[in-house]
């Protein structure tokens, strides 16, 4: 089933982590898809403040993430990144989800870095799914069930043995990833060029200019352009321009907001400034991006 994501704007819902779900705080999760009466029940845009991890293993249609389309198929797995927009189209849909804000994992681990290493996350190269062969999707099932049986006995140390199967989890998934994409996948990138790119994602909506991030990573603007050109092939200004974009044409399409309320949030002073900026970037205008995504979906 194919279906267009450029359908007319509506407000984007923004789902948050639902932290005291099972009584005491616990940030990670684990459920089957019948456990969840309104998963994938609607096909209007949302996006998750957590990481998103879900295997199909039955049900047909179509899912969207951003503006890609992922025709649904058994043994496959969704990966979704903080931020994205979302939509589903499907029917007869079953499976089991993985989701957890990002410091589950960053508050046990001396890795800052852990969620940008694993190849499906923050990825602008490899696609955001991947079909499992049997073996690989019984290995999965067995230990995201093993999960699920936790959490539904949680214990005192709970915690701990959860964030070490989620890490063995996505270690795998990596691995499983990365022989499937190997000449698709990034190359791994310098810590400096990996942390510029986290920063980014971080602070986009309020610097624009290469000497802000430079300043936070403790380097020289020059340095952080030589980097990004190495390893990135793109300057640190198109880095920081193609995040910015990227996000201002996720809410022209999947949201109702103001151009000038755009323009705002992400942190543009002069909205004439920023709509000129769209333009020399994406070659239209915001408002003739909106309306050309409404057009298209009349295609």
């Amino acid at each position: 089933m194919s279906v267009s994501i450029f359908s007319r704007p509506v407000d984007v819902r923004h789902i948050d982590f639902s932290r005291n779900k099972y009584g005491s705080p616990l940030l990670v999760d684990v459920a089957w898809i019948r456990e969840m009466p309104s998963f994938a029940h609607t096909v209007e845009p949302y996006s998750l403040d957590f990481y998103d991890i879900t295997f199909i293993t039955r049900g047909q249609g179509s899912f969207w993430l951003d503006e890609q389309e992922y025709q649904l198929a058994p043994n496959q797995v969704l990966f979704t990144t903080p931020g994205q927009i979302r939509r589903w189209y499907v029917s007869g849909l079953e499976g089991i989800c993985l989701f957890f804000p990002a410091e589950f994992m960053l508050e046990h681990f001396n890795d800052p870095l852990l969620l940008h290493r694993m190849h499906y996350f923050h990825t602008h190269a490899g696609p955001r799914n991947l079909i499992l062969s049997s073996e690989q999707a019984t290995t999965l099932i067995e230990r995201l069930s093993a999960m699920h049986g936790e959490i539904q006995e949680l214990r005192e140390d709970s915690s701990e043995l959860l964030r070490s199967i989620c890490h063995e989890v996505m270690t795998r998934l990596n691995r499983w990833y990365t022989d499937e994409y190997k000449l698709l996948i990034e190359k791994p990138l310098h810590v400096i060029v990996s942390k510029f790119k986290k920063c980014v994602d971080k602070h986009f909506h309020q610097y624009h200019k290469v000497q802000e991030y430079a300043d936070l990573l403790a380097v020289t603007p020059g340095h952080l352009n030589f980097m990004c050109r190495q390893h990135l092939g793109r300057s640190a200004s198109q880095i920081i321009q193609d995040r910015v974009f990227c996000e201002a044409s996720r809410r022209l399409v999947h949201s109702q907001i103001p151009i000038d309320a755009l323009s705002d949030a992400l942190g543009f002073t002069n909205t004439t400034y920023f709509c000129r900026a769209f333009k020399r970037k994406l070659g239209l205008s915001p408002l003739q991006y909106r309306k050309q995504a409404i057009l298209r979906e009349t295609l």
